[in-house]
């Protein structure tokens, strides 16, 4: 019996399909069929039976799921010592990240961990925090950065930062000598907003509800789809907008745009760390935690 075939029991198990089970380990579906048949044959016993459709475990199926789960876990425990023993180190990292920690996060902190580990290659996987979660799930980022918790007991999860949502204006703005404006004074201002399904465009408009007001009644001027376009967008004057302190911070050091104080919005988020697991001991994950929490907390 090969540990590929409890790998393939346990996804089928957890998938509920022959089709989907076979898309994420890279087999055909007769192929997982075929592994299935003779994980059964090997145990002389039926593990799965099909009652309307659905997959059901057998008492014997559900113990060797169980026990299948321990295994694989404790395999992947096994590999990473092996690897340790022999003096051999994992020079690879791959990150799953929404879109603010990719563009304003990690390369500040994948540079610092560079300094000490020059031989450590990295990627940054980028989507929003539902795509990096099912990432993490089928093993295929070593941890994400995200600003959704996840939910699984599978994760350590490490709360790392808060961020706030701050108003941007072009520097020659009328309100650029003011240190403090009115949420209900910027209904007559040209809007610049992220599209739809964005976190920060989701918060901005949580912002003028506080206020009544909706989106039709404000000044919509254009719709981006990235907080580097919002910015570069209101650099050029096309209008104001909301963007993560993480990034107005950085543009304005650079004057390119002001920040500028709303009177009684306070909106804040939080991003979170997490990781399987069964990495918890690994020298590389751990390191760049440290080297991650050490310096989101200097912005």
């Amino acid at each position: 019996m090969k540990i590929n075939s409890l790998r393939t029991f346990v996804q089928l198990i957890d998938t509920g399909s022959y089709s989907i089970a076979a898309d994420r380990i890279g087999l055909t579906q007769p192929a997982v069929s075929m592994q299935i048949k003779k994980l059964e044959d090997n145990f002389a016993t039926d593990l799965i039976i099909k009652e309307e459709g659905a997959l059901i475990l057998t008492p014997a199926g559900k113990a060797v799921y169980d026990y299948s789960k321990d295994i694989l876990d404790k395999w992947e425990k096994l590999v990473f010592e092996v690897e340790n023993k022999k003096n051999k180190h994992y020079k690879n990292i791959i990150i799953g990240a929404s879109t603010i920690p990719s563009e304003y996060i990690l390369p500040d902190i994948l540079a610092e961990l560079s300094k000490n580990r020059p031989e450590i290659k990295s990627s940054i996987e980028v989507g929003d925090s539902a795509e990096m979660i099912e990432l993490l799930e089928k093993k295929e980022v070593d941890l994400i950065l995200v600003g959704y918790k996840p939910t699984s007991s599978k994760f350590e999860i490490i709360e790392v930062v808060e961020d706030k949502v701050k108003l941007i204006i072009p520097l020659e703005h009328s309100l650029a000598e003011r240190d403090v404006v009115k949420l209900i004074n910027l209904k007559e201002e040209d809007i610049v907003i992220r599209e739809t399904g964005s976190g920060t465009r989701k918060a901005m408009l949580s912002v003028f509800k506080r206020a009544n007001l909706n989106i039709n009644d404000l000044n919509i001027k254009c719709k981006l789809g990235s907080t580097e376009a919002v910015i570069s967008a209101v650099q050029a004057g096309l209008g104001i907008s909301f963007v993560s302190k993480f990034a107005s911070s950085k543009a304005q050091k650079c004057g390119r745009i002001r920040e500028i104080s709303v009177e009684d919005v306070n909106l804040t988020r939080k991003f979170y760390l997490a990781y399987n697991k069964n990495k918890k001991d690994d020298e590389l994950i751990k390191k760049l935690i440290s080297i991650c929490k050490k310096m989101v907390n200097l912005v």
